[in-house]
């Protein structure tokens, strides 16, 4: 048994069309090479019964106003970002991000401090969960 195939795909228009998938590299190679241009090879995992699971990020934001946070919305998939995870060091990891430069923006435009938080994980509600935190933390005045 191996743990990978090699596929070989035909690139006629935007997107590549698999024509087959071979289980040695230098077979699939060479088949590529006799189908000719527009022809490559990519290899690809093969994967067992069971592993693999779809993960989707999913993007929060969290405003802080005059001291007061609130999620102007629902935390929603980023789209394209869902992918294929096969094993724990794949896992899309999570992430805040305070945007300083609309927080300035708005500062000049409104003369009051106002802080934009994102957060990213691979739940709704974990990405809830980080932007409110983290919101929270700056509106008490911690950094």
């Amino acid at each position: 048994m191996t743990d990978q195939v090699f596929i070989v795909l035909r690139t006629l228009g935007d997107v590549p069309e698999p024509v087959g998938a071979w289980f040695d590299h230098a077979e699939a190679a060479r088949i590529a090479r006799d189908l000719g241009a527009g022809h490559f090879v990519a290899p690809v995992p093969m994967v067992p019964p069971g592993v693999g699971l779809v993960a989707q990020v999913f993007r929060c934001r969290a405003v802080v106003r005059d001291g007061e946070v609130s999620v102007p919305e629902d935390p929603a998939p980023l789209k394209g970002a869902a992918r294929l995870v096969l094993g724990s060091a794949d896992m899309p990891g999570e992430r805040v991000v305070v945007d300083e430069q609309a927080a300035a923006l708005e500062a000049a435009v409104h003369g009051r401090p106002v802080f934009f938080v994102e957060a990213f994980a691979v739940t709704g509600d974990r990405a809830r969960e980080l932007a409110v935190e983290r919101a929270e933390a700056l509106a008490r005045g911690d950094s």
